[in-house]
């Protein structure tokens, strides 16, 4: 057993899913590689452990009060037999006394973090400190781009005290059953498989161990409650085919259940090729890939606010004329902000044609952002809103529906069904996480000029075949509709 003495991490993962935790700790090797959106996280938040440090050590003031930097300590690490915590800063009022504060790169207070301080004053009290108070700092979402940063702007500090008093009799219960799981022996055993670890069946104990796990299951019915998938659970039912008739379920899902047991792929011909005739050319299929950092790269943007920095844009100008493609990708961050649109707006007519993107919600959002950011571009912005479509309600409105779709409208799920011979897979960059943090790193200095080039180019291949992806969607639904 590696875990000799139990930290705030391991607590977390031990509420988040205990077995998947005892394989952590005892069949490390079985456990997926630590992922890229994961080391991106963790780059974050270790900017705002050092912003954070900066400003307690320039004497920061919290609720109108001086902090003396020499009563500070960052990463104070105390012990208390077999626990073990490390605080982000702590603040001293003598040997004994102190206030701790917890540093996230999160823009609110969440659930979790309310535990995770718990545990921190838990074993500073076993430790034989007197905790004043306990604080979060965190990010000030509406914080806007400046030169310098100025900290108590930036940050924020939240009293978090009263929260925490009321988890500690939880958390002292909890941390002793962790660290006691610890020291299980042997495989623990998980009676079947339930509703508790937030990453459903890809949670690795799972993955691991129940080897007969169905390929369509109750987890891919789309937006099914939590109590819904625990009845069925109780029940047996794990497998989707096996959903009873008489099990109560929203039309929707339930449309998606039977759909998946009778194998039976369902189009509603007319509704799609209304829909379709009403799409006025030319037509602009659209793609934006967005980055979003902890601190505003620009002026005009706020703490994660979404910038583009790179588009797909395939046109088809007339029925029956050839596709045409365009596309843009920021070199760097400080590129101006307006240099993506200004390169769009010569290539989509103002006032004419219909723009279609996968999921509008997203596009349409950083289209009236950024007709914020920009007033120049303000009109532009707003006349592509008022004329786009979004393909995808085709799929998530169920006029099309697929056993192979499983429930899922996205394009990713829609298009090797409908384009087999289209693939993401074949890629070097396969989603939309995966493009952002290589743009990230490939303007941030850490890439090789050769390494950039190559993740210039992949970046490319991936947002085309995004809009290409909606291009070819849409061909294969003009012929389904023609044959019926």
């Amino acid at each position: 057993m590696s875990t000799t003495h139990l930290s705030k991490t391991n607590y977390l993962a031990y509420r988040a899913c205990p077995e998947e935790f005892w394989m952590s700790q005892n069949q490390p090797e079985l456990m997926p590689p630590f992922s890229l959106d994961a080391q991106h996280k963790v780059e974050q938040g270790n900017i705002i452990d050092r912003l954070a440090q900066e400003w307690f050590k320039s004497s920061a003031t919290i609720n109108d009060k001086q902090i003396d930097p020499e009563q500070v300590k960052f990463q104070y690490k105390v012990q208390n037999g077999h626990f073990v915590a490390k605080a982000d800063i702590t603040v001293f009022h003598g040997e004994k006394e102190c206030d701790i504060y917890e540093v996230k790169a999160a823009s609110k207070l969440k659930p979790e973090h309310e535990k995770d301080i718990a545990f921190q004053r838990m074993v500073f009290e076993m430790a034989g400190y007197k905790v004043r108070d306990t604080f979060l700092i965190h990010v000030n979402s509406k914080y806007t781009f400046q030169q310098a940063p100025d900290f108590g702007q930036f940050l924020q500090v939240l009293n978090v005290t009263e929260k925490v008093n009321a988890l500690m009799e939880e958390t002292r219960l909890f941390a002793n059953q962790a660290y006691a799981w610890t020291k299980k022996e042997g495989l623990p055993k998980l009676k079947s498989i339930t509703t508790s670890c937030a990453n459903g069946l890809n949670c690795s104990y799972i993955k691991h161990y129940h080897k007969a796990v169905p390929d369509y299951t109750i987890f891919d019915i789309s937006y099914l409650h939590k109590t819904k998938k625990a009845a069925l659970l109780e029940m047996g039912v794990l497998d989707i085919n096996d959903v009873p008739a008489d099990f109560k379920l929203p039309a929707k899902q339930r449309a998606q259940v039977d759909a998946a047991q009778q194998n039976q792929v369902s189009i509603n011909a007319a509704a799609i090729k209304e829909i379709l005739d009403g799409l006025a050319y030319p037509l602009y299929f659209l793609d934006y890939e967005t980055f979003a950092y902890v601190l505003p790269a620009q002026e005009g943007l706020t703490a994660y606010q979404q910038m583009v920095f790179q588009y797909s844009l395939h046109v088809i100008e007339s029925k029956g004329a050839e596709t045409q493609h365009y596309e843009y990708l920021m070199p760097s961050k400080d590129t101006p902000l307006e240099e993506p649109f200004k390169q769009m707006k010569s290539q989509i007519h103002p006032s004419e044609g219909t723009v279609i993107v996968w999921n509008e919600s997203f596009e349409k959002t950083q289209n009236k952002k950024m007709a914020e950011v920009l007033p120049q571009y303000a009109d532009f912005l707003h006349a592509v809103n008022d004329r786009t479509y979004d393909l995808m309600k085709i799929f998530s409105k169920g006029l099309y529906q697929h056993p192979k779709f499983k429930g899922s409208a996205s394009i990713k799920k829609v298009l090797p069904v409908l384009c087999p011979e289209l693939n993401y897979g074949d890629l070097e960059i396969q989603n939309g996480t995966a493009a952002v943090i290589n743009w990230h790193h490939m303007t941030d200095g850490r890439m090789t000029e050769v390494e950039g080039e190559q993740t210039r180019r992949d970046l490319l291949k991936y947002c085309e075949l995004d809009t290409w992806a909606m291009v070819r969607i849409w061909e294969e639904l003009q012929i389904e509709v023609k044959n019926k």
